[in-house]
């Protein structure tokens, strides 16, 4: 005959069944997880393989295949900024702008917090000349990155061309006091001393620039050697017009007369004949 059973063995025998149950469905949930995991490592693999794949295609010149790898880059990883940045560098080689914009704007909604995107996506308006929405991505930067000092520079860049030499002011000293600054930045922040009532100021800094600017010129190649050698001319006149400004007309003669600009005549001949109209047109330029 059966052994009868103790009031709490039915509720024992429940409790160990339960216990076993979970742990069942404990060990599916881990599968479940486990195999999860391997397929999104697999994905994010394979975007990185085919993101590769992409700029290999792009710098070979195989623009439809590079295109088809980016497509796929992107649908295997939905939630990463990365392949959209890269497929927007793509569309602006072949000068879809509009689009490599749309690319980045979708970047930034998978990844709101990174502040590449918005970093990538100011570069891009900025060469547009789209400067408010620049302005605006890059002050996104900056709520994210504060020491980003590329996004600073193309802050101030941008600032510069809309005319709001106070902020861009701003911007480049905070550059200047990190030691961040570049020759091309410090050339921008002295051009904008001389026109905001600091033309001594703007002269050492533009001097400055200059002498930056002017290394190493002879170890560059072509077209880089030439474009330097221009721009440090540029800079050779921008010091005559802090010179002007300070109405030292001398010293500025000087500097135009030694200048190779092709420019240079012409502002000479304007020193000599209407000093103070130079000095005017100086102070309410813009500065390029």
């Amino acid at each position: 005959m059966r052994a009868a059973l103790y009031p709490g063995d039915d509720l024992d025998i429940l409790m160990r069944g339960e216990h076993e149950l979970s742990r069942l469905v404990f060990q599916i949930s881990t599968g479940f997880m486990v195999a999860a995991l391997l397929a999104l490592a697999l994905s994010l693999y394979l975007s990185d393989y085919y993101t590769e794949e992409q700029r290999r295609l792009a710098a070979a010149g195989d623009v439809e295949a590079a295109m088809d790898a980016s497509q796929r880059a992107t649908r295997l990883a939905p939630f990463d900024a990365d392949p959209l940045e890269a497929r927007s560098l793509l569309l602006q080689q072949q000068g879809r702008y509009g689009d490599a914009a749309d690319a980045l704007r979708q970047a930034i909604e998978r990844e709101p917090h990174n502040y590449m995107p918005y970093l990538l996506l100011g570069n891009l308006q900025l060469s547009r000349d789209n400067l408010d929405a620049a302005i605006r991505n890059y002050r996104s930067v900056l709520e994210l990155n504060p020491n980003s000092s590329i996004a600073r520079t193309g802050l101030a860049k941008a600032l510069v061309r809309k005319g709001d030499l106070e902020a861009a002011r701003r911007e480049y000293e905070w550059l200047l006091e990190k030691r961040q600054i570049t020759y091309e930045g410090l050339y921008d922040l002295g051009r904008i001393y001389v026109r905001t009532g600091e033309p001594q100021k703007g002269y050492q800094a533009i001097k400055r620039a200059r002498r930056m600017a002017s290394r190493g010129i002879p170890e560059l190649e072509e077209p880089l050697k030439s474009q330097r050698e221009e721009l440090v001319a540029s800079m050779e006149l921008a010091l005559a017009d802090a010179l002007v400004v300070q109405r030292r007309y001398s010293a500025a003669r000087r500097v135009i007369s030694q200048s190779s600009s092709e420019q240079a005549p012409a502002l000479l001949q304007l020193l000599i004949s209407d000093p103070e109209g130079y000095r005017e047109s100086v102070v309410n330029s813009e500065i390029y």
